[in-house]
């Protein structure tokens, strides 16, 4: 199996386990998930247009987005947020507060409600996976606009022939 045959499974099990997740009511998976298939594109972009770039896989997620907004300039805007850089932004600080935020509590104080807190994990985990559609389809396209239309598909690791359609999972 090529590296993109296997990058392809486990992105066609990620949109399977989030769409799983969120129906379950497994937000928390959803929201990790989301944030996995987020930070990987990102760092394949910044790795694609800066090799020299010092950001590994186990960067934090702030400065991997502050470097993918830095060398991308401008992006596409997002209807929720502005431009999609700002929504991706946005909503790390909301999944930071969903990944933390169900227990945590400064000592002697009171957690969040419980029903209310799982309503906010809910939008997040809904924000994240169409924000993870969205840096991966303008991923997908700032491929395309690299390599002038040729696509790289499942089975090869090398250009496609033009317009033959790449596979979507999820």
């Amino acid at each position: 199996m090529t590296g993109n045959q296997a990058k392809y499974l486990s992105y066609a099990e990620a949109w399977r386990r989030i769409n799983a997740a969120i129906a379950g009511q497994f937000y928390f998976e959803a929201v990790t998930l989301s944030e996995s298939i987020i930070s990987d594109r990102l760092l394949s972009y910044v790795s694609g247009v800066d090799p020299n770039s010092k950001l590994k896989t186990k960067t934090a997620f702030a400065q991997v987005i502050a470097e993918w907004r830095r060398l991308a300039g401008t992006l596409p805007s997002d209807p929720n947020y502005g431009d999609l850089g700002a929504a991706v932004d946005a909503w790390r600080i909301e999944r930071n507060k969903v990944v933390h935020g169900l227990v945590k509590s400064k000592p002697g104080t009171p957690t969040q409600n419980v029903s209310g807190f799982l309503n906010e994990a809910k939008k997040t985990a809904d924000a994240g996976k169409r924000l993870a559609r969205k840096v991966s389809d303008w991923h997908k396209s700032e491929l395309r606009r690299a390599n002038k239309g040729f696509n790289r598909t499942p089975e090869s690791s090398g250009p496609a022939k033009p317009g033959k359609p790449s596979g979507r999972a999820g």
